[in-house]
């Protein structure tokens, strides 16, 4: 997932203090603001609901890059805009739309998905079921601790596809740190773990619609096009994706970090857990709701219904508590909810029209365009939240008209996930740099190269894939 929403890793962005940052972006946020109201770019071709939208993009834009105010406020603040500045100006000039067209993705099919999979990832994380599965399974490794990173790696990324990357990442740290204390302090392998998890976690998300929020609102804007995969598609064209970038950055950390130590010096035990009668039921549920997902084409309901199960159960039947609602991370479906809004701005006050009339865009050359939006998406999503970096670009993708939009809207998902080349691109990336024992140049080379073959083997290998199971 993104950067902890709000949170910038140190007290300087992109260079400057954060409070010079946060008065020079909401300037520029002023200026674009009376740009819009006395119709600056009127010389463009813009009518003045195109103008108000475009503006409200610039707006959006620019405070989900600098974060001068937290991610999920400026979500509000689309909506905002959306319901009264661009809601007025459309009724003005005789168009009847709802007000609920700009409210509607707040609560869509998409954001009940994510807010199940935030719920399962609470109760197993309560009833410590996440943790006893992560210890049983590196314990089968062995004493090779080669062996035991590749072990490390696979449940990091198992647990991101259904969990919170951010939290996945927090937990392994907990729980491979005595190992690394373990290790002598000049061992290479002490980066190599820790190094291990954030990638891991980081590729993880790759695999189901609810990994990551970029999958989510890839699916939420193909869904619109009537041309989403289904839960169990997404996982067909994802899990190869997670599996062959593990393998890779598996050889990438052994080749830069290949230690001298031979085995494990503290051993590394199992919790000795008996599940109790709750922690079952948790486990039942959260496996039903799963094979609900991945059998939609069957019976026909929305994974958004499927998602209500675990929600009303879980709290219904008291397996979770009302502290468990409040710490939720809200703030992250509110900002998937203000990209899904923006989407529909940009849709109702005419920019995608105005943008497709103009846009060099050759039906024939989709897979350039996506390789180029893919490559951008990667670099933005090096430098900011990769939430905020789906929200700018796919709504831009889906007013293009092309007549392939799935792969494209594909490839920059998968290309927000790729971006972890820096301590600042991702959460689980920052949680491994505040340990001490890794330094910027440490995360920098292996995360780089990993970025780089993960950005090649989507568009080439990943592309053919996707055109075998038949995304287009």
């Amino acid at each position: 997932m993104s950067r902890p929403i709000g949170c910038p890793l140190q007290e300087r962005v992109n260079g400057m203090p954060k409070y010079l940052n946060r008065i020079l972006a909401l300037v520029v946020v002023i200026v674009f603001y009376f740009c819009g109201v006395f119709e600056v770019f009127s010389g463009w071709g813009m009518s003045k609901p195109v103008q108000v939208s475009f503006v409200i993009l610039l707006i959006g834009a620019t405070l989900w890059i600098t974060e001068a105010i937290p991610l999920f406020v400026t979500s509000l603040l689309i909506l905002f805009l959306g319901k009264t500045w661009l809601l007025g100006v459309l009724r003005e000039g005789g168009v009847k739309i709802s007000e609920t067209v700009f409210l509607g993705p707040f609560f869509s099919n998409i954001i009940l998905l994510f807010l199940g999979g935030f719920v399962i990832s609470s109760a197993l994380h309560r009833y410590k079921i996440d943790e006893d599965l992560a210890r049983r399974i590196i314990t089968k490794t062995g004493n090779s601790i080669p062996m035991m990173i590749a072990g490390i790696m696979g449940i990091t990324a198992f647990l991101s596809m259904w969990l919170s990357n951010t939290a996945t990442a927090a937990m392994m740290l907990a729980l491979c740190i005595p190992i690394i204390n373990s290790l002598p302090a000049d061992d290479r392998y002490r980066k190599a773990i820790l190094l291990s998890i954030p990638f891991s976690a980081n590729i993880g998300g790759m695999g189901t619609p609810i990994g990551t929020p970029p999958n989510a609102i890839a699916i939420q804007y193909m869904q619109k096009a009537g041309i989403a995969p289904s839960f169990l598609k997404w996982m067909i064209l994802g899990v190869p994706s997670v599996i062959g970038m593990l393998v890779i950055m598996w050889f990438v950390i052994m080749f830069f970090f290949r230690g001298t130590s031979k085995g494990i010096v503290q051993e590394f035990k199992p919790l000795k857990t008996v599940y109790s009668r709750r922690a079952k039921l948790v486990i039942a549920i959260s496996l039903v709701t799963v094979a609900l997902w991945i059998t939609e084409p069957i019976h026909k309901l929305s994974s958004g219904t499927v998602a209500l199960i675990p929600v009303l159960l879980f709290f219904g039947v008291g397996f979770l508590k009302i502290n468990d609602l409040r710490a939720l991370s809200w703030d992250v479906l509110l900002i998937m909810g203000g990209g899904l809004c923006l989407g529909e701005i940009i849709s109702a006050g005419g920019l995608s029209n105005w943008l497709v009339a103009r846009l060099p865009v050759d039906q024939g050359s989709f897979f350039m365009l996506a390789v180029v939006l893919g490559v951008v998406s990667c670099f933005m999503s090096t430098l900011m939240s990769n939430t905020a970096t789906a929200n700018l670009i796919m709504p831009i993708v889906m007013g293009m008209g092309l007549s392939q939009v799935s792969p494209v809207l594909v490839g920059v998902a998968f290309s927000c996930s790729l971006a972890m080349s820096l301590p600042i691109s991702t959460p689980p990336n920052a949680l491994a740099f505040s340990t001490g024992e890794i330094s910027v140049k440490d995360m920098l080379r292996p995360g780089l190269i990993g970025t780089i073959i993960g950005i090649v083997l989507t568009f080439t290998a990943g592309w053919w894939w996707w055109k075998i199971i038949g995304l287009y």
